[in-house]
C-alpha cells in the first residue's frame, strides 16, 4: 500500500489541541512581550517634544528663527548647565532630530514650534530646560548683536575757528540702552507628541504571532510521531470484521 504523505489539518489542530496549555502559554508571553516593548522601547524612540513660543524684541530686529537649532547654539545651551551634559546636541543636529516651525502668516505676528526627538532626554522637565535654554540663548545672541552695532559712528561737521572747518565723531544711539527682548511660551512644560502604535493592538498581534509559531514549532516536533502512526497503520491494512474480536 502506498505511504500516505503529508499532514492533515485533522492532525494539526489534533496536535495543537493536545499541546494547548503550552501554546497558549507561549502566545501570551509573546502578547506581554510586544505590549512592553511598544510601550517602552519602540513608542520611546517615536516620541517627540515640543515647545511654542513668541519672541518680542524692544525694536526691531531682523530674527532668523532658523539659527535657533543651529549646531553652535545647540551647543551654547547645552554647556550653559550641568544637567545637560548627557544631551548628545552633536547627533542631535546632525540627524536632524530637532526642527522649528514659523506659524502664522506673513502680516500676523509669528509663533514658533520647536520640536525635537524624545530619546534625547531623561524625562520631560530636562526636555522643557533645554529647550527654552536653546531658544533663549538664540534670542540673547540676535540682541547682543543688534545692541553692538546700536551705536553707529558718524561724523558732524564742526566749526571749530574762523574759516576753519572740521568734523567730529559722535556715537549715536547710546543715550538708551534698550530693554530685553521677552520670550512668552504658550505652555509651561512640553507638549508630547506620540507618533507610537497602541501597547493593546501590539499584544494582539504578540498573541496571534505567538501562537501560530508555537503551534508550528509543535507541529514540527510530533510530526515524525504522527507519520510512524500512520505508517504503521498502513502495514497493518483496513480492520475487517471480526479483528481483535473474542467469539467465546
Amino acid at each position: 500500500m502506498q505511504e500516505e504523505k503529508g499532514i492533515t489539518a485533522g492532525e494539526i489542530a489534533r496536535i495543537i489541541k493536545r499541546r494547548i496549555f503550552w501554546v497558549i502559554l507561549i502566545a501570551a508571553a509573546a502578547a506581554v512581550a510586544a505590549a512592553l516593548y511598544t510601550a517602552f522601547v519602540y513608542n520611546r524612540t517615536r516620541e517627540e517634544y515640543a515647545l511654542t513660543f513668541v519672541v518680542e524684541f524692544p525694536q526691531e530686529t531682523s530674527f532668523r528663527y532658523e539659527t535657533v537649532i543651529y549646531a553652535d547654539n545647540l551647543e551654547s545651551a547645552k554647556a550653559s548647565d550641568e544637567a545637560f551634559s548627557g544631551i548628545d546636541t552633536e547627533h542631535m543636529a546632525a540627524d536632524e532630530d530637532i526642527s522649528i516651525l514659523r506659524m502664522g502668516g506673513e502680516t500676523e505676528s509669528p509663533a514658533y514650534m520647536i520640536t525635537a526627538a524624545g530619546r534625547y532626554f531623561s524625562d520631560r522637565t530636562q526636555a522643557t530646560k533645554f529647550l527654552r535654554a536653546v531658544v533663549e540663548h538664540a534670542v540673547a545672541g540676535v540682541q547682543s548683536s543688534g545692541h553692538s552695532s546700536g551705536g553707529i559712528a558718524r561724523q558732524l561737521p564742526a566749526f571749530l575757528w574762523p574759516g576753519l572747518h572740521g568734523r567730529v565723531r559722535i556715537c549715536a544711539g547710546r543715550a538708551a540702552e534698550p530693554s530685553a527682548a521677552r520670550v512668552m511660551y504658550r505652555q509651561n512644560v512640553v507638549s508630547v507628541i506620540d507618533n507610537g502604535a497602541s501597547p493593546v493592538l501590539a499584544a494582539f498581534a504578540g498573541f496571534a504571532i505567538g501562537f501560530l509559531l508555537a503551534g508550528f514549532i509543535f507541529c514540527a516536533a510530533d510530526y515524525p510521531k504522527v507519520r510512524r502512526g500512520k505508517s504503521a497503520q498502513g502495514s497493518a491494512g483496513p480492520a475487517r470484521p471480526g479483528d481483535g474480536v473474542d467469539n467465546n
